[in-house]
């Protein structure tokens, strides 16, 4: 039977009044789009799921979702060109490709609601280098509980700072490089025993400032106390955070010397999760391998392989991540795709069981059918993503259950469903898109602030799609 992992509402009667309730630390709708190139599909992948995918081991490591510049290579300049004119060209050169290259790492100026939405991310992250959570990043400014001695604790949720720090980098927002840096830190620094009992930093609390970071403010409470949601989805959005920060800083920066050790223990807990299916249990004490998991460890896996080659400059290792991420990949799509149905199924159990999908059910049931494109599972434009989109905007569509771009609020108990919508982005559902955004901004934007339930996730999401929406044509 499968167990449920639905959002809890924390401690609703005993916050006071002035405290919001927040619906804590359940990986919630949407995730972000991938930045690097996609894998190579295993060669029995049908036509349905993708066109053919590029390897990034086989090609120039560039992540297509950052700004690059390009220059010309070997000018053919003229033999009987004046050496002074060749001396200038080339310096001309020289600074326009140094000016160029910090491309990779260059923080735009955002528009006013991306900016917002960046600087109230940011806001989340601990800066005092003084305090045990500094790099740490909030779920939320509002208190997750209040703790046995009255005080408020926000949350930190790894997989939420992960998502929330890839939105950043793949928004190119002002600070992203730093905070990535941080956040990198502050996890690596919490891989010990008592803060990784599973192997991934579970859950901490802190004070709204920063103080008192704790993994446990109640103890005998599995929610409250060294909580770890799912092991699988922890460390692999990490690696993807890892290679993404790795392309936002100039290149001469290398990493610190024991990271690459760190790291690849980090990827042996997550390794030892596979199966002979390839896919991967969420935890080693919960055998169930979810579609929304295995989506992120396909893509965590490959940006881990990525990373192994082009920071850590080991080729064999490399393949062996990119090898494990093609098993991934081809478990999804032999063992949890509905070729009858043409959708995903939501996972598969220990005892092989693959409940049917309900669209009944926003979550996990419709929500999930949107990670494959997310993660670069399948591709934007294969016939399965066709397939789930259409599916997905004909029972969501305000007739049965709510329109999920007019009435996101009333879709999954309030909370803001921009990680399917960034994936309506990719698949080409531009106009539905834009009707969301406005609703995003009708029920989440104040004066001040951002109405809950949301979170940093939420926030990333929305400040990705804020950043690839095409800007609407001007009324005539």
């Amino acid at each position: 039977m499968e167990m449920p992992r639905a959002i809890v509402e924390i401690g609703m009667a005993a916050l006071p009044a002035s405290v919001p309730s927040l619906f804590c630390y359940h990986r919630m709708a949407g995730a972000l789009n991938r930045a690097v190139r996609p894998a190579k599909p295993p060669k029995s992948q049908p036509e349905i799921f993708a066109k053919p995918l590029q390897n990034p081991l086989s090609s120039t490591l560039v992540n297509p979702e950052f700004f690059f510049c390009h220059s010309a290579a070997g000018f053919a300049f003229p033999r009987r060109i004046r050496h002074s004119l060749l001396s200038g060209l080339c310096a001309t050169l020289l600074l326009s490709l140094a000016l160029c290259t910090c491309g990779q790492w260059a923080e735009p100026p955002l528009a006013p609601d991306a900016s917002r939405l960046a600087h109230w991310i940011l806001a989340q992250q601990c800066t005092n280098s003084a305090l045990p959570s500094y790099g740490g990043m909030k779920a939320s400014p509002d208190p997750a509980i209040i703790g046995p001695d009255g005080q408020p604790e926000c949350g930190i949720s790894p997989y939420f700072a992960n998502l929330a720090i890839l939105g950043l980098l793949r928004a190119q927002a002002p600070g992203a490089a730093r905070a990535a840096d941080l956040w990198v830190r502050w996890y690596l620094a919490h891989l010990d025993s008592q803060s990784a009992p599973d192997g991934v930093p579970c859950d901490h609390f802190c004070r709204p400032d920063g103080a008192g970071e704790t993994n446990c403010v109640k103890s005998g409470d599995p929610l409250l106390c060294r909580h770890n949601d799912a092991t699988d989805s922890a460390a692999a959005t990490f690696f993807s955070v890892l290679w993404a920060a790795s392309q936002a800083k100039p290149p001469d920066v290398p990493s610190p010397p024991d990271r690459k050790r760190q790291v690849e223990a980090l990827a042996a807990v997550l390794l030892k999760l596979q199966q002979a299916d390839g896919l991967c249990w969420a935890k080693a004490d919960y055998r169930v391998k979810y579609l929304e998991d295995n989506s992120e460890v396909f893509a965590g896996l490959r940006d881990l392989a990525a990373w192994e080659h082009a920071a850590g400059h080991d080729s064999a290792r490399a393949a062996f991540y990119q090898h494990a991420a093609e098993g991934v990949q081809h478990g999804i799509l032999n063992e949890l795709w509905d070729p009858h149905a043409q959708l995903f199924r939501v996972a598969k159990f220990e005892d092989g069981g693959r409940p049917a999908t309900d669209l009944g059910k926003w979550y996990p049931d419709t929500q999930a059918q949107f990670w494959p494109v997310l993660f670069d599972v399948v591709a934007a434009d294969a016939p399965a993503t066709r397939a789930v989109v259409a599916t997905v905007n004909a029972h969501w569509n305000g007739r049965k259950q709510p329109d999920w771009a007019v009435d996101p609020g009333h879709v999954n108990q309030g909370w803001l469903e921009a990680g399917v919508a960034c994936a309506m982005l990719r698949s080409g559902q531009v106009q539905p898109v834009q009707t969301f955004v406005a609703s995003a901004r009708r029920l989440k934007f104040r004066a001040t602030g951002f109405a809950g339930p949301f979170n940093v996730a939420d926030a990333a999401w929305l400040l990705q799609i804020l950043t690839q929406l095409p800007p609407q044509p001007t009324p005539q």
